[in-house]
């Protein structure tokens, strides 16, 4: 089974959703079907410059007030720590433009683990306050995936990948996603938001039995198929 997703790296509710859906797999148990798991760009800030602004600061142009920014900041993290989340916006979180770590979970997708490389960035921004368009912290998450510093280094210093994921963020407006994490199940069906895992599970247990090749009463067996 084929699992397209698409998220941004700087969306909490991409980080809980991605716990989520692997909580939901889990629950399957032996029951899980194979699956074919692939990462795709998107940028819920596509404006974002490359040069890091206070997330503060940009929350509140953005919402229009501080306690609206507080707000928001608050519920979002109580509900990211209450998935076993370690959500901290008190760790100097910045706007950035996620290009340059979305090349590199292209990077992963070709030579790396990328669940673990997305794992490390969300962490870096979410927990750590650390830039995502920074070499230091994209070699950081890089090595979680097994990739060398200096691969990541002459990714960095290339256009390599920029190509793919720009086409990437197309396929994305092409298929209607506006909002993410949204995941396309076998080119077929779409899971959009940070379901509960039960509705991951749910899900998945019915598209795999409806994909199942029906089982005939009148098998072949070993002497032969019946006429």
């Amino acid at each position: 089974m084929r699992i397209d997703i698409w998220s941004d790296i700087v969306c909490p509710w991409c980080w809980i959703g991605k716990h989520r859906f692997e909580q939901g797999v889990a629950q399957l148990g032996d029951q899980a079907p194979p699956l074919d798991i692939h990462y795709h760009a998107f940028q819920l800030d596509p404006v974002a410059g490359p040069d890091p602004v206070p997330l503060r600061e940009a929350y509140q142009a953005k919402f229009g007030s501080a306690e609206r920014t507080e707000q928001i900041l608050t519920q979002t993290q109580q509900t990211g720590r209450a998935e076993g989340l370690p959500f901290d916006f008190d760790r100097g979180q910045v706007r950035v433009n996620t290009l340059r770590a979305h090349r590199l979970m292209w990077l992963a997708g070709r030579e790396g683990d990328v669940p673990a490389v997305a794992e490390a960035l969300f962490r870096a921004h979410f927990a750590e306050g650390r830039n995502l368009a920074d070499a230091q912290t994209l070699v950081a998450a890089g090595a979680a995936g097994g990739l060398s510093a200096q691969r990541v280094e002459a990714m960095l210093e290339s256009d390599e990948g920029l190509a793919e994921v720009k086409a990437q963020l197309g396929q994305a407006q092409a298929l209607g996603i506006s909002a993410v994490p949204s995941y396309v199940i076998d080119g077929r069906y779409l899971i959009q938001g940070a379901q509960p895992p039960e509705s991951f599970a749910r899900t998945l247990a019915g598209i795999a039995a409806e994909s199942a090749p029906a089982q005939s009463g009148d098998a072949c067996g070993p002497d032969g198929c019946p006429v």
